[in-house]
């Protein structure tokens, strides 16, 4: 499913693995009064079905394309989060005359055999004991202390959202996320470039963060201080703020 929101210059959203459009609500909220958002589910999240069999990365590259000739945007500004990340950069990199602007939040870059291990070790444990079993675990790893203390609906809201997810999609598409690397895109990525993360986000800190920006020839750099991964939902406010004067920076035109 898709959804348009407001109106002006266009921005594509494009949720990470777990999760669903609904994730970008909050941040955009923040931007409907000047940016038209488009707003879509990834294959097997509430979109088309997944294919049987490993997952490419050009499966979500070419449903993003579809997206993108659906709206009839010439050009337009792209968000991803996580996974989403991954599927912009690839996306900007298979098709630059189509991204006048790429924001990338919460992507890991350079991870090494010990990072990945645990990767398979979490997916072990998905397997054995269930996502939602799982992923109630990890609230801690997602957000700050406070934020858990303080926003407990917050917290209901997205355990639920991940237990809309089919438990293989939810676990092939984690797969997948272990195995992407983010670096092989970069040199083919000539657009303006935000790279976002939280100072503590798991798997994606601000080192992570720091090497995309370095290695982009066009870069900006935001790392949201004392933040994990739950950022969509923790400061979607910041999140939507830090967007909007990226894309009024360089101007994305509007599409058609």
């Amino acid at each position: 499913m898709e959804i348009v929101q407001g109106g002006g210059e266009p921005i594509v959203f494009v949720h990470g693995n777990g999760s669903t459009r609904e994730t970008w609500a909050g941040t955009i909220a923040c931007l409907t009064d000047r940016f038209r958002c488009i707003s879509y589910d990834l294959p097997g999240h509430g979109g088309a079905p997944l294919p049987a069999g490993d997952l490419p990365i050009e499966l979500f590259v070419e449903d993003l394309e579809r997206v993108r000739a659906k709206f009839g945007l010439e050009r337009a500004c792209f968000v991803g989060h996580s996974l989403g990340a991954f599927i912009a950069a690839a996306y900007a990199a298979a098709h630059p005359e189509r991204v006048s602007a790429l924001c990338v939040l919460a992507a890991p870059a350079g991870r090494s055999e010990t990072d990945r291990e645990a990767g398979r070790q979490l997916i072990a444990t998905l397997k054995a004991e269930g996502v939602p079993a799982t992923m109630g675990k990890l609230v801690g790893f997602w957000y700050t202390d406070e934020f858990v203390r303080t926003h407990p609906g917050a917290l209901r809201d997205r355990l639920a959202q991940v237990s809309t997810i089919d438990d293989d999609v939810f676990i092939r598409t984690y797969e997948l996320y272990n195995r992407t690397e983010i670096m092989p895109w970069l040199a083919r990525i000539a657009c303006p470039t935000l790279v976002m993360t939280g100072e503590f986000a798991r798997g994606a800190p601000a080192d992570a963060a720091r090497t995309i920006a370095r290695m982009l020839p066009r870069s900006e750099l935001t790392i949201m201080p004392g933040m994990k991964n739950g950022i969509l939902t923790e400061v979607p406010d910041r999140v939507a703020g830090e967007i909007a004067a990226f894309v009024a920076r360089h101007g994305a035109p509007t599409g058609a």
